[in-house]
């Protein structure tokens, strides 16, 4: 909300308010209960002040409007209107609302703070009063679809429309500016642009232009459309009538502003020869697509998390060398049970880490064997199991008890697990134990390289699915564009990047389709990405140098180096760092080299992982459809620089359907999120 002084306008008289003794009173008011979307709504605000009051302040009183949301707002122009017969001085706030989408909408309570003083002396003490306006509300429906015209764009208001050229002499291939006029009254900035082409010449539109006006009740201005025509003929040429149909929310009917035929002189060339239409998408056809895809590329560091994590682990080594120079070793604990006890646990957790059988689950005689069958092992391995099982079993409940000793057996886990039996009768279980889980550990199958297998087999399914539609999208956009159907040729290498978006050679393709369809945007996206994927590739580069938007400097730049060797580099000298570093260390040397290797492995990542960052474009867009930068995120607010076709913004916030753009040269604005195209590597 902001503050305004109380000086205001009036045009109606209100009764007092009965709730103030000073004899102030606000009162808020809108023009319609029910408007249409586009139209005008005059919000009013009337505050009327005795003069007795107003001789009395010593300072202006503060007035806050209500804060309008979800909607365009302009103040109109204030005046003031006293009445010398009631000795009172009405003022008046006007606010004109323009909605943008059908619903209700509220206006909140506004609010007047002034201060009177409590005597007529200068020292005297001020009193503060406040006052509250009722908030008001109106609803906003859609223009009605009867005797719509098939061509009317949303334009609401009463607006005359006229034409001119700029100059009306000119010569085959010199360009003129045609300026459609729209003048009248609404609100100028919502006026869509009308689409324009004519026969014998090229039409590219340009800047749009808006003037605002307003009188103390209604609001328009003045907005013109301006394109760049390039005659293709000489001769005199007519410029046909531009119709533009609008809704006149006032006589709640849809009328036609139409301008005058125009005729435009054109002389032969001699300086510029322009190519006709087919001769151009001739010329545009010399691009030459690639031939085959070349699968996806491999910008940054493959698996960068497992290899993250063994980076972090190499210099593990040389801490645990410095911090203990001498590791102990530590002793086999004794254990406290039984030796064949102990046999017993040995066994059931080497099944259980190898295969998954659990002894516990397995006490009916057969079953055991019968779930390690199920897990690979033979049928004379799977009963020699179960027998050792017994064994252990009897021996637990024995009631000999001997000394219990280590036992040398190895696991076949990845964790050793102490273990200790009895010196005497417990050998021969001890060993027989060893012997079968060795048999068990080589005749059992790796589930872990079963489910790989499984995945990949999935993986490899669905890649093979993905990649036969890759290959007919890809064939689809090949014979197209031999047949210079430009446009289906884009939407197939279209096709094709969706299904592949890390292969290059389809978004080359893609860029080289949409700019012989002369679809700018689409071919500045198609060859950046292809540029991003890879980076040393020349022809793209070179095809980017044709578009008109800069494409060599600020985002738009790519640098010719690819981020994988640099990392593979840094982390190679990474690696021979802490290596060479834990050498030194156990030898009990010193030498400075390894250190120079880590320095220098850190600027090889670090610089990897800034070029890896600016390829992938996280934050980037293309600039599909021309429109002016706005100072605030609202079709109203003030227009700014009108950015090129296919230039590429950097991202700095977003709001709504609004993104903040930063673009060269220091331009900087609010830009519409549907006018973009995202440029994010992945």
């Amino acid at each position: 909300m902001r503050r305004l002084a109380c000086v205001l306008a009036c045009a109606v008289t209100l009764p007092l308010s009965a709730q103030n003794p000073d004899g102030v009173s606000l009162r808020a008011s809108v023009s319609a209960d029910t408007v249409y979307v586009g139209q005008q709504v005059t919000y009013t605000l009337s505050v009327r002040i005795p003069t007795s009051v107003r001789q009395r302040l010593r300072r202006n009183p503060e007035f806050v409007p209500p804060d309008p949301r979800a909607m365009l707002a302009y103040d109109l122009p204030l005046s003031r209107v006293g009445d010398p017969t009631a000795e009172l001085e009405v003022h008046t706030f006007r606010r004109a609302l323009f909605v943008l989408t059908p619903g209700r909408y509220e206006m909140g309570p506004a609010r007047l703070t002034y201060a009177l003083p409590q005597s007529s002396s200068f020292f005297s003490r001020e009193d503060q009063r406040t006052l509250r306006a009722d908030g008001v509300s109106f609803v906003a429906v859609e223009p009605p679809l009867g005797g719509r015209p098939g061509g009317w764009l949303g334009a609401v208001g009463q607006w005359r429309a006229a034409m001119r050229a700029e100059p009306t002499t000119t010569r085959v291939g010199d360009p003129f500016v045609l300026v459609l006029r729209l003048e009248g009254t609404g609100n100028a900035t919502l006026l869509p642009r009308p689409p324009l082409t004519i026969p014998w010449a090229d039409v590219v539109s340009q800047d749009e232009r808006v003037v605002l006006d307003s009188t103390p009740a209604l609001f328009g201005g003045v907005k013109e459309f301006a394109w760049l025509v390039t005659p293709r003929e000489p001769g005199p040429r007519s410029v046909a009538a531009i119709e533009y149909p609008v809704f006149n929310a006032a006589a709640r009917r849809y009328e036609i502003a139409r301008t005058g035929t125009l005729t435009v002189t054109v002389l032969p060339g001699t300086l510029v020869a322009v190519p006709t239409r087919a001769a151009a998408r001739g010329d545009t056809a010399t691009l030459v697509l690639r031939e085959s895809l070349h699968g996806n590329a491999v910008v940054g560091l493959p698996y960068r998390v497992p290899l993250t994590w063994m980076a972090l682990l190499v210099p593990l080594p040389w801490v645990v060398t410095r911090v203990r120079p001498r590791l102990r070793r530590s002793r086999a604990t004794q254990a406290s049970g039984d030796a064949p006890q102990s046999v017993r646990a040995f066994l059931e957790q080497s099944l259980r880490v190898r295969t998954g059988v659990e002894l516990a689950a397995c006490t009916t005689p057969g079953t055991l064997a019968a779930a390690l069958r199920l897990e690979g092992v033979t049928p004379d391995t799977a009963q020699e199991v179960e027998s050792v099982r017994d064994a252990c079993d009897a021996l637990g409940f024995s009631r000999t008890r001997q000394a219990a000793v280590p036992l040398p057996v190895p696991i076949p886990v990845t964790v050793p697990i102490p273990v200790t039996v009895p010196a005497t009768a417990a050998d021969s279980v001890r060993g027989r134990a060893s012997a079968v889980l060795a048999k068990v550990n080589a005749e059992a199958r790796s589930r872990i390289l079963l489910a790989l297998l499984a995945l990949g087999l999935a993986g490899g399914c669905a890649r093979a699915a993905n990649s036969v539609e890759v290959l007919q999208a890809f064939a689809e956009g090949h014979t197209a564009y031999a047949g210079r159907d430009f446009a289906r040729s884009r939407e197939a290498f279209r096709r094709a990047s969706s299904l592949a978006p890390r292969d290059a050679a389809v978004w080359a393709n893609l860029g080289s389709a949409a700019w012989a369809a002369r679809d700018t945007a689409t071919a500045v996206l198609g060859w950046q990405r292809a540029l991003r994927l890879d980076p040393t590739s020349s022809d793209v580069r070179e095809r980017l140098a044709r578009v008109p938007a800069p494409q060599h400097r600020g985002a738009a730049r790519v640098w010719a180096v690819s981020p994988l060797p640099v990392l593979a580099l840094g982390l190679v000298l990474w690696v021979a760092g802490w290596g060479w570093a834990y050498a030194q260390t156990a030898a009990n040397r010193h030498s400075r080299w390894p250190l120079v290797a880590l320095l220098a492995a850190l600027v090889c990542l670090g610089t990897g992982a800034w070029l890896d960052t600016t390829l992938a474009a996280r934050d980037l867009v293309v600039l599909a459809e021309p429109a002016p930068l706005r100072a605030l995120p609202a079709l109203g607010a003030d227009p700014g620089a009108m950015p090129i076709t296919g230039e590429i913004a950097r991202v700095t916030e977003r709001r709504g359907v609004w993104l903040r753009l930063e673009l060269d040269g220091g331009r900087a604005g609010w830009y519409p999120a549907e006018r973009v195209f995202a440029l994010a590597r992945d």
